[in-house]
């Protein structure tokens, strides 16, 4: 795991209404947001169904970069092709509406692999995708990672919780109602997905050293704290965690450094954005 403390808060779909996904835009014509309208204590979340027409593909490949087009061209499945495609080109083409006009979109990475915008590197970004939906989390000057998972009936995730996870994790996962095992199980990997995702360094194994935990935050509330071989890892790096609030079958979740931001739902409407929390 990344270093430094994870919290959870709260759980997915308690009184928040879902994020939204909506088809990939692909028109250029819209006018860049204004880099006013994202502050430092928010995450905006966008999310997106990957189904485009053969023509659409077309054009959504042709904004991509060199090196995305050579990354897409290794997918041996079509399917799996045309979501990579779609994904990538509509996180370019949002990221094209918060940019200063001026400014290029060049998505460059930093040794660790983390993508950043070279003219604009304020403007942190993550992208997830999973069978055909995406999620992108959006912030200002503020690294951020988000994840994605498709809820799958099939997959028997006691084994892999009781061969990967810790005793703790599988407390968690097989403490609430058996209707409820896959999302508690996801809701462990997406949570530390997303904060991997937050510079870039990828997951670290083994997970069972890992671990989540109650704890009582300094403010009083209950928070979820991840716990490294016994001991809360008391280091300078703060990572909070999110879950996000999806329709039934997914689980997702956001993290950020800090605790002192917030989610911000951004619907893409054809009357505009509609942010919402």
């Amino acid at each position: 795991m990344p270093d430094g403390v994870l919290q959870w808060e709260g759980l997915p779909g308690f009184g928040d209404r879902p994020l939204r996904f909506h088809r990939v835009r692909l028109s250029g014509d819209d006018a860049p947001l204004s880099l006013d309208e994202i502050t430092h204590a928010e995450i905006h979340v966008w999310g997106f169904v990957l189904d485009l027409s053969e023509e659409e593909i077309a054009l959504a490949r042709s904004i991509l970069s060199g090196e995305e087009r050579a990354r897409a061209d290794r997918f041996v499945s079509d399917l799996h092709r045309r979501w990579f495609i779609t994904a990538h080109a509509g996180l370019r083409n949002l990221l094209n509406r918060y940019r200063p006009r001026h400014a290029d979109l060049t998505i460059e990475r930093a040794a660790t692999g983390k993508p950043y915008l070279r003219d604009v590197p304020s403007l942190r970004f993550s992208l997830t995708h999973s069978y055909g939906r995406a999620l992108v989390a959006v912030a200002w000057d503020r690294d951020v990672g988000v994840d994605l998972e498709k809820v799958r009936p099939e997959v028997d995730v006691l084994s892999l919780a009781r061969r990967f996870l810790s005793k703790h994790d599988q407390d968690f996962i097989e403490g609430g109602e058996p209707t409820g095992i896959h999302e508690r199980f996801l809701m462990t990997w997406v949570a530390r997905e997303a904060a991997a995702k937050i510079d870039g360094t990828g997951i670290r194994f083994p997970l069972h050293c890992d671990h989540l935990a109650l704890a009582e935050a300094e403010d009083g509330t209950a928070r979820w704290v991840m716990q490294h071989a016994g001991t809360r890892r008391e280091l300078e790096t703060v990572r909070s965690v999110r879950f996000l609030s999806l329709e039934p079958g997914w689980v997702g979740a956001v993290s950020a450094e800090g605790t002192d931001w917030v989610v911000i739902y951004c619907d893409d409407t054809d009357d505009g954005v509609r942010r919402g929390t």
